[in-house]
């Protein structure tokens, strides 16, 4: 067979409510010289993809796996596809290093196949410099080839779906973080969602081996809150409306040495106006990192908070030039099984299947209304 039909899953980039499943034909035999067609085996979803979606223009994620129409043209009718991370299987391949049947894990389309082109190819994996790309950092196109990745497990796909990606921004914003943190309460918005937890878990769980004297705390809704004092990943955790508990005790926002950094990775600027009320110039940090409560009527205005934007890729650039990518790599491993053995028992595999069964957990992940235990196995067919 050498037609292929691609499903893709397509979003209005103006109204992300509106999706269209569409087919489009590839022809093995047009490949390219380095063109590598990969099929989607499995991939995940979380509110993180929302925010790809939400930041598409903003941060430029609509750029990495443009829709075509029928006549290649990109951003057909006004549509982008929202990119996942998940596994892939090499299909077919012009490329002389990079075999049939071998497995990958990246950065992917909603959708079951894709054409990238392969470059900077190395033994832990290789790149897509197609000229279609037009990506924000080299980082998210790389691809790790599996049989050589330290951190892939077979029996832990699930995990690695959901959690690899999100637990990597976790992992370089801990390093991050450990550089400047002193004897600050770190706050923690939106502590429930993955990203989060993982940063909690690194910070806390390394405490006593930095001889750091930092608070972790998160602040989460109402509902959530046993569910993320369960994790064991804080030292305190607390509701939205309990605010008022933060400047209580030794911690007062009226003393002079009580100082508080904001790790914020809801980008609520209503959240973030009472923060400031409650502490005063005590909150004396604020760092932007996601944006999980991507339907907030008011965001963060990052000049007037006087607020650093944290972006992942280019801290793992530094680290990965700095360690070497192989000690990289190790190092993330290590930690991210500590982490998927402390939360193991905290959420459960959940698996949907096929392009109608993809675009409701799109639409309820859209809404809020998808389960937040759920480690989301996805598939095509």
């Amino acid at each position: 067979m050498t037609t292929i039909k691609s499903q893709q899953i397509w979003v209005d980039q103006q109204n992300l409510a509106n999706t269209n499943a569409v087919s489009r034909d590839i022809n093995i035999n047009d490949l390219q010289q380095d063109e590598v067609l990969l099929e989607t085996d499995s991939f995940g979803f979380s509110a993180n993809n929302i925010t790809y979606a939400a930041l598409g223009f903003k941060m430029g994620y609509w750029g990495f796996f443009p829709a075509k129409s029928d006549n290649d043209v990109d951003e057909a009718h006004g549509f982008g596809i929202v990119p996942v991370w998940g596994f892939a299987t090499v299909k077919a391949s012009c490329h002389s290093d990079i075999k049939v049947g071998e497995k990958v894990f990246g950065y992917l389309p909603m959708a079951s196949h894709w054409v990238i082109k392969a470059g900077k190819v190395a033994p832990h994996g290789f790149s897509d410099i197609h000229e279609k790309r037009k990506s924000i950092s080299p980082v998210y196109d790389q691809y790790l080839r599996c049989a050589a990745d330290p951190g892939y497990d077979k029996n832990r796909e699930a995990w690695q779906l959901n959690f690899r990606p999100l637990y990597m921004t976790s992992f370089v914003l801990d390093d991050y973080v450990a550089e400047k943190a002193n004897n600050e309460t770190l706050l923690l918005s939106s502590a429930s969602s993955k990203t989060a937890l993982g940063t909690a878990q690194l910070l806390k769980d390394q405490k006593a081996s930095r001889n750091a004297s930092y608070k972790v705390v998160g602040l989460t809704s109402k509902q959530n809150v046993d569910m993320v004092k369960a994790s064991g990943c804080y030292d305190e955790v607390y509701s939205y409306d309990e605010l008022s508990a933060l400047s209580s005790e030794g911690n007062s926002s009226k003393s002079s040495d009580a100082r508080y950094w904001l790790l914020d990775f809801a980008a609520n600027g209503t959240l973030i106006n009472d923060l400031t009320k409650q502490l005063g110039d005590s909150l004396s940090d604020v760092t932007l990192i996601g944006a999980t409560d991507w339907k907030a009527q008011e965001k963060p205005n990052p000049k007037l908070l006087n607020a650093e934007i944290f972006f992942a890729p280019a801290r793992v650039k530094l680290r990965q030039h700095e360690w070497g990518h192989e000690a990289f790599l190790a190092k993330y491993a290590s930690a991210w099984k500590r982490f998927a053995e402390k939360v193991s028992d905290q959420f459960y595999e959940q698996s949907h299947r096929g392009a109608d069964a993809i675009t409701q957990l799109y639409l309820e992940t859209l809404n809020g209304t998808a389960q937040t235990k759920a480690l989301n196995v996805v598939t095509f067919d």
